[in-house]
């Protein structure tokens, strides 16, 4: 492997929704992260080896989608979201490592066939989730527990898997709150990555998902409130699945890498 730390590319579609803890853990597994800024018009390619041809002889170990307050076939308000779908969909073709949070998530789904919907129920702050797959390889450590914390904030959800994909997690409200496509490839409706200071730019900025919800009557601070209270639980149960995902996609690079007749 070259000397140069393996990267993992993040695909920001907000300003207020960066990599953050997400990137942390992934750069303590020893994986450098590159963030490109999709919201601000940042051009960036549309398929995985142009994506790596970029890299200035860095190796690709991944991808991350990140979230955003637009829908996932925004086209018209977003139309970095074309370029970015044929790119998750190519990540998948390709074998790659990918996380989809959020919108991310929704974006997955639909580059590969999955349809995403308006949730009859909006998830927005400190929302519990249950792994039902003991044996996945990242997240099934977590099937012990019933009732895992996490950070929501979504009015759209994936309604139907695509073909060959597999829930491995749910809520009350969200049947599909993980899915796995391929190996070391999810979609989470959560958000792993946000923490008080996220949270509370996502109150000011009031989109329709918070205020669809009805939470907006509690008004501004209280869901960061909230989520102060279990963010040390969020963080002990997040930061384990996310730095096993990032071992594991350094560990399948290396083993392409040695490999040079399954190279892409």
């Amino acid at each position: 492997m070259s000397e140069r730390p393996p990267v993992v590319v993040a695909l920001q579609n907000a300003a207020n929704c960066p990599v953050n803890l997400v990137g942390q853990w992934i750069t303590e597994s020893g994986l450098e992260v590159r963030t490109l800024h999709l919201y601000a018009k940042q051009p960036f390619p549309h398929a995985v080896a142009e994506l790596e041809e970029s890299l200035g002889g860095a190796s690709l170990a991944g991808l991350i989608s990140l979230g955003g307050s637009i829908s996932a076939n925004d086209d018209e308000d977003a139309p970095w979201l074309v370029g970015e779908r044929a790119l998750l969909a190519d990540a998948i073709r390709s074998e790659l490592p990918v996380l989809g949070l959020c919108l991310g998530a929704q974006l997955l789904a639909l580059a590969t066939g999955g349809e995403v919907e308006l949730a009859g129920v909006p998830e927005i702050g400190v929302h519990e989730v249950r792994v039902d797959d003991s044996s996945d390889e990242v997240f099934g450590s977590l099937s012990d527990s019933k009732n895992l914390p996490t950070i929501q904030w979504h009015q759209d959800e994936v309604t139907a898997l695509p073909a060959g994909a597999t829930s491995i997690a749910t809520s009350i409200s969200c049947r599909n709150q993980i899915f796995r496509m391929g190996r070391l490839q999810y979609g989470l409706q959560l958000h792993p990555e946000a923490d008080p200071t996220i949270v509370r730019m996502w109150e000011k900025n009031g989109d329709d998902a918070y205020r669809r919800s009805g939470r907006s009557a509690e008004g501004v601070g209280q869901i960061e409130r909230e989520v102060n209270q279990s963010i040390n639980q969020i963080k002990d149960t997040w930061s384990g699945p996310i730095k096993r995902w990032a071992e594991l996609a350094s560990q399948l690079l290396e083993t392409r890498l040695s490999q040079p007749s399954q190279l892409r």
